[in-house]
């Protein structure tokens, strides 16, 4: 039985809806409402923020910013070609012109233009996605047990002037409007609404429309599920050596790099099976034959991160043959993994961080290291032109810092916090936490163009470098920064501690686990914000471990 009233702006005490956002005037309105309804599917489905574009939308369904045009024809080019973030592809009211995005222009000073790894950062959906439904009894089911529909109406003249009271004009339509219905209320008597008019209609841009209107009963609803997001949505939710892809039934697979002796091996957890099977991931190499471990100098758990090279895996660990870091990627056209190269300091310690940042398009890769001498080196591999004064694809040491640091994690973070705008990522300052000499947590950060500074030291007694994510919590839509999350390992255990942006306080929330010599992955996935972890062991064996609103459980040994 449906609840009579739902609300995806708040239900079971998360918003799920993004912000409300403005067509300036034109009447693209059709492709802000097909966005609004992928971005909210993605946040349900996968409980992270999926920013996308009305002008990808638009643009890719053959129209300008003066078109007509509808859902469908959004939804036919999203199957074929996905579809891109704003910092990818940014809605303009302009005409558009398809040419290369110069690293660092002002994005109101340009053409509107994909980027050259559209792949990568593209939404996925599959062939007949889209619902469409008459009955209203079927239309809140739906909005009840799936997500928010979008619809094509004919409102009255007056549909512009809703404040924060319920619409019930019965009057002659002013042309054909696009929305996406993010709710109910049987009591009040209502449908609840988001534009495209920006934040000045209605309530913040959402708006409630009565039953007594007739105005949505009698059009067809459109929903849609499945949706694959890109691996540029999920990048601040996970580090380390875990992964959540966009593989399996669900598109929300685990995926793992784990040392053995001195190989790698990839596992996977398929998440549309019963049980939640790990398999290990067979590879084939250019010679053809077939694998389950590759690489064989790895000293140390690579970190791991899947690009937006095609959704490539690339792995970076420190390695026995120039003690020095490598550099590998899966290929995912291929079906090969290729070295890339060597960098770094000699003798590096620890497992590094290591992030594809938003600099430039295709974005840099960020590596941050601990040297022989205890000092934090910075590295970069530049992925898009200009080049500067570096070779294309060359790692180029950025700066060090830092000082009588013992040891490193997974603990490098792009974080939203300090972008000052909701297109051009590529300010978000860069978060890091070491271990200092005397088992305490010494936490820098780079701000935009800035030097790395050290604002905190928290903690004391820890064993190991720590792993370290940006999550969902405190990120209340997709322009806000969520806290972030870090567990460590102490005294054979496991803490975990938080910090929120703006209060800037690092607090420990729990203690579990045994057994632990440190914690090697972290992510915030798909499975109702759980965060997930991969610790190696004392005995040097890897375990799952995972947090749900009832509290920290321990988990599978891997390999099973």
């Amino acid at each position: 039985m449906r609840a009579a009233s739902v609300d995806w702006r708040n239900r079971w005490g998360w918003n799920w809806i993004t912000t409300a956002r403005s067509q300036a005037g034109a009447p693209n309105c059709w492709a802000f409402a097909a966005t609004a309804l992928y971005e909210a599917m993605v946040r349900i489905e996968h409980c992270v923020w999926c920013r996308r574009s009305e002008g990808d939308a638009a643009r890719g369904a053959g129209k300008q910013a003066w078109d007509l045009g509808n859902v469908g024809e959004v939804s036919i080019f999203v199957e074929r070609y996905g579809l891109a973030d704003p910092d990818c592809f940014p809605w303009s009211t302009s005409a558009s012109i398809y040419s290369a995005k110069p690293h660092g222009a002002a994005l109101s000073a340009l053409p509107l233009s994909p980027t050259p790894d559209r792949a990568g950062r593209t939404l996925r959906m599959p062939p007949g996605h889209l619902t469409g439904l008459s009955d209203v009894d079927q239309k809140k089911t739906w909005i009840d047990s799936v997500g928010p529909m979008a619809v094509m109406v004919d409102p009255p003249g007056d549909f512009g002037a809703l404040g924060s009271g319920i619409y019930t004009t019965m009057g002659p339509g002013a042309g054909m409007h696009a929305l996406l219905v993010v709710g109910y209320d049987d009591p009040g008597g209502c449908w609840i609404v988001k534009n495209s008019w920006g934040p000045g209609w209605g309530v913040a841009g959402f708006g409630r429309v009565g039953y007594a209107a007739n105005l949505l009963e009698p059009a067809s609803f459109l929903g849609t599920r499945g949706t694959n997001p890109d691996p540029w949505t999920k990048r601040r939710q996970r580090n380390g050596c875990l992964i959540e892809s966009g593989n399996g039934r669900s598109h929300n697979n685990f995926e793992v790099f784990l040392r053995k002796g001195l190989k790698i091996e990839h596992w996977w957890r398929e998440h549309g099976a019963a049980g939640f099977p790990w398999n290990r991931a067979e590879v084939v190499r250019s010679t053809d034959v077939w694998r389950d471990s590759f690489h064989d100098d790895c000293l140390e758990c690579p970190v791991a991160v899947q690009s937006t090279f095609n959704r490539n895996y690339e792995l970076v660990y420190k390695q026995n043959v120039t003690n020095r870091l490598r550099h590998v990627y899966w290929d995912q056209a291929s079906g090969n993994w290729y070295d890339a190269t060597d960098f770094g300091p000699t003798n590096p310690h620890g497992m590094p961080g290591f992030i594809q940042s938003t600099r430039g398009a295709p974005g840099d890769f960020e590596v941050v290291v601990l040297n022989s001498s205890g000092q934090l080196e910075h590295w970069t591999k530049q992925n898009s032109a200009p080049w500067r004064t570096h070779r294309p694809g060359e790692w180029y040491l950025r700066s060090m810092f830092g000082s009588g640091i013992v040891d490193t994690g997974p603990s490098l973070v792009q974080s939203r916090n300090g972008i000052t705008s909701e297109l051009e990522e590529g300010q978000g300052e860069l978060h890091f936490v070491a271990l200092g000499a005397y088992g305490e947590l010494e936490h820098y950060v780079l701000p935009p163009g800035g030097a790395w500074t050290k604002v905190a030291t928290f903690g004391g007694g820890a064993q190991s470098g720590p792993c370290m994510i940006e999550g969902a919590f405190a990120a209340t839509d997709e322009l806000t920064p969520g806290n972030l999350e870090l567990c460590v390992a102490r005294n054979a255990q496991i803490e975990h501690w938080w910090r929120n942006h703006t209060f800037k306080t690092w607090q420990k929330s729990a203690t579990f686990g045994s057994d632990v010599r440190c914690v090697i992955g972290m992510l915030q996935g798909s499975f109702g914000y759980n965060l997930e972890l991969i610790v190696e062991r004392l005995d040097l064996q890897y375990q799952h471990y995972w947090r749900d609103g009832a509290g920290w459980h321990q988990g599978v040994i891997l390999p099973p």
